[in-house]
């Protein structure tokens, strides 16, 4: 059986580097992906699949085995970021300003090639895999996993563990890292907006600085993961855009700017929000401002089930050696929304290693950011034996 497997990930890694260039060549932004979706739907349908689009963009497809039993689920996301490119590869972004900085190209093209291989061993599985292809991973707080699971994703049949992979630049090609627990961050989005009032610029008395008053209010947040959170816990908070001001001589009536909060454990999620708008709100008012505070939750923590992680250890120890798996010692602070399934699934998420041993680590959403070619087949492999194993008979 792993010669067969291993034979057939190589007869299939033609088929599966041409569907991730393809992809790559086209990349769409959350909720627009109706040319990934169209040809993932063809692919699935010509294996001979039981496909269904839920939603504009979302594709669902089932393989029944040999045999009834258990369902497991393996799930990619399709969508790319507004970033122009900056690879050197032969393949590069054709549409202006968006790419696939993220590897949801190479998800996509791992799945396909996982439902080829599966579907040539369907005779030996004794159950079901659900094959979910997910718009708007990227589009945080709501992302996309409700709209599959809302359209009946998880159902007919009913889903009994799922699975996914993210491509991690901080591993080596060859290698796959999963951890019991928390394995990423939860995601929330933090608005502020803080107002003063206007006045000429020689006349900075007259008016209320929202320049200033931003100023006070960004260093007074800053010690809240130093001062409010225990040093043995986990927290971010960052601050990407910032906007305010209409002239270099007008004393600027009001600025906006929006974050994002990642954190691992829930009190410490519930701490923050609280925290942000008691010092946001009292250090502008002591200038003379206001500070309106939105704070909106979005992704939980994901964390994988030990089931789950025990499944994916064996399999990535069958296609690579114990070598070649790792245990992180820490959990990163992105977050993905494949911790929603996870909140109603057993299951678990592994990091499959997309960097070339000896090369410059390019981290996720950076325009730069390029997978090694050789995780494709590894990630292919480990989904099939994950799938044979839960579903042996």
């Amino acid at each position: 059986m792993d010669d067969a497997v291993k034979g057939l990930v190589r007869a299939n890694l033609a088929d599966v580097t041409r569907l991730r260039w393809d992809i790559h060549q086209h990349p769409e932004l959350s909720l627009k992906e109706e040319r990934t979706a169209a040809l993932v739907e063809a692919e699935l349908k010509e294996l001979g699949l039981e496909v269904k689009r839920l939603g504009d963009t979302g594709v669902v497809a089932l393989l029944r085995g040999g045999r009834p039993g258990k369902t497991l689920a393996l799930r990619a996301d399709m969508d790319a970021l507004p970033l122009p490119e900056r690879t050197a590869c032969p393949y590069p972004s054709q549409v202006p300003g968006v790419m696939h900085a993220c590897g949801h190209d190479a998800h996509t093209a791992i799945l396909l090639g996982a439902a080829q291989v599966l579907t040539a061993l369907r005779k030996q599985l004794t159950g079901n895999v659900k094959f979910l292809f997910q718009p708007a991973e990227e589009n945080n707080p709501t992302g996309g996993a409700h709209l599959l699971m809302d359209a009946g994703a998880l159902e007919e049949p009913k889903v009994d563990l799922i699975l996914a992979l993210h491509v991690w630049p901080d591993l080596p090609v060859g290698t796959i890292g999963v951890r019991a627990g928390a394995l990423m961050a939860a995601s929330d989005r933090v608005f502020l907006t803080v107002r003063g009032r206007s006045s000429h610029g020689s006349a900075p008395h007259q008016g209320v600085d929202a320049i200033v008053t931003t100023a006070q209010v960004l260093t007074a947040l800053q010690t809240i993961v130093s001062r409010n959170v225990s040093p043995l816990e986990a927290a971010v908070l960052s601050f990407g855009t910032i906007k305010g001001g209409h002239r270099y001589n007008i004393i600027a009536e009001e600025v906006t700017l929006e974050g994002t909060c990642r954190t691992l454990n829930a009190e410490v999620r519930k701490l923050i929000p609280r925290r942000l708008a008691e010092l946001a709100e009292n250090v502008a008012a002591g200038l003379g401002a206001t500070c309106d505070v939105k704070y909106v939750h979005g992704y939980p923590p994901l964390v994988n089930t030990a089931e789950g992680v025990e499944l994916l250890r064996q399999a990535g120890t069958a296609a690579l050696g114990a070598g070649g798996v790792v245990q992180p010692d820490y959990p990163g602070m992105g977050a993905e929304d494949f911790a929603f399934y996870l909140e109603k699934v057993p299951g678990a998420l592994f990091w499959l290693g997309c960097t070339a041993p000896g090369t410059k680590k390019i981290p996720l959403h950076n325009p730069e950011f390029l997978v090694d070619e050789r995780a494709l087949p590894v990630g292919v492999e480990v989904f099939v034996r994950a799938a044979l194993a839960y579903l042996k008979g």
